[in-house]
């Protein structure tokens, strides 16, 4: 297929092709993926599709709360600074790749099961971690996605290995260069993060469970068979369904033996929840 090496925005109209519903952005950091994910997603709504975002970025995503994989159907334009709550999530229990690899390729793998069987246009937003193991993962993530389409924003050469990749493969790309755009500092990547989990834990209620009386997922605990003596006061948990689908994130008050004492958002529904991940990612002193 033809691999261009240069997106315009009059070149949209390539996404109306009906041959093109998966398409994924791969770039560093500050290279403009969420902008232009913005921008092509707004031009399809105004052309009467159905539009997905898929973000897969756990640091800074705009679907969902940080530490989670989720997608969610566009139901209005998207605006500069835009947080879309989730149709679906997949809780990973950290915010960078590099400290939850099984449970990042999980998610992804889950998470693709269920847009596989959804018609309509996926924009699937990635990580802008692309040192050392990121390439990997990010061919990883083309593997189990096989997404129609790859867009590539490079600052020089640094995406060279996924481009090696998709070379003699149905996938097209089209590889971009990137210059001049504003950074964000590590700071103020954290006060996003920090503000996205404030506003997803508003209105909470407490719920108490019985850990003999459900399933439960340990993530990045050295010792998963003493970790009911451990204090999870303030880690980050997900509340899960028969299914293991994720329902709700929720900070843990206290543990006791079995007993375990969570905050969640007021809109859960408890008589769902049959499973339990917990998490080693401390959340409750960041935002409260």
């Amino acid at each position: 297929m033809e691999k261009l090496e240069i997106l315009k925005k009059d070149e949209f109209d390539i996404f109306l092709s009906r041959e093109i519903n998966k398409v994924i952005f791969i770039g560093g950091p500050d290279t403009g993926k969420t902008t232009l994910i913005k921008n092509i997603a707004n031009f399809l709504f105004e052309n009467k599709q159905d539009i997905y975002i898929l973000d897969c970025d756990i640091g800074q995503s705009n679907v969902g709360p940080p530490t989670t994989i989720g997608y969610a159907k566009l139901t209005e334009k998207i605006k500069d600074d835009f947080y879309l709550n989730p149709d679906k999530f997949y809780f990973v229990g950290s915010v960078t790749p590099v400290n939850c690899i099984i449970e990042f390729l999980t998610g992804i793998s889950r998470i693709n099961d269920y847009i596989s069987k959804i018609r309509g246009k996926f924009l699937i937003d990635t990580t802008g971690y692309i040192k050392d193991i990121g390439i990997s993962l990010k061919i990883h993530k083309i593997e189990i996605l096989r997404p129609d389409f790859v867009i590539l924003l490079e600052k020089e050469n640094e995406l060279e290995y996924i481009i090696r990749f998709l070379k003699n493969s149905t996938i097209s790309y089209r590889r971009i260069k990137i210059e001049n755009l504003p950074s964000k500092s590590l700071e103020e990547r954290a006060d996003y993060r920090k503000a996205r989990f404030f506003e997803y834990f508003q209105n909470l209620k407490e719920i108490e469970l019985n850990l003999n009386d459900i399933s439960v997922k340990i993530i990045n605990f050295k010792n998963t068979t003493d970790f009911l003596n451990i204090n999870l006061r303030n880690f980050l948990c997900s509340l899960k369904n028969e299914y293991f689908e994720d329902l709700s994130l929720g900070i843990i008050k206290m543990n006791e033996k079995e007993r375990i004492k969570i905050l969640v958002p007021e809109k859960t529904k408890t008589e769902k929840i049959k499973g339990i991940t917990i998490s080693n990612f401390l959340i409750g002193e960041t935002i409260f």
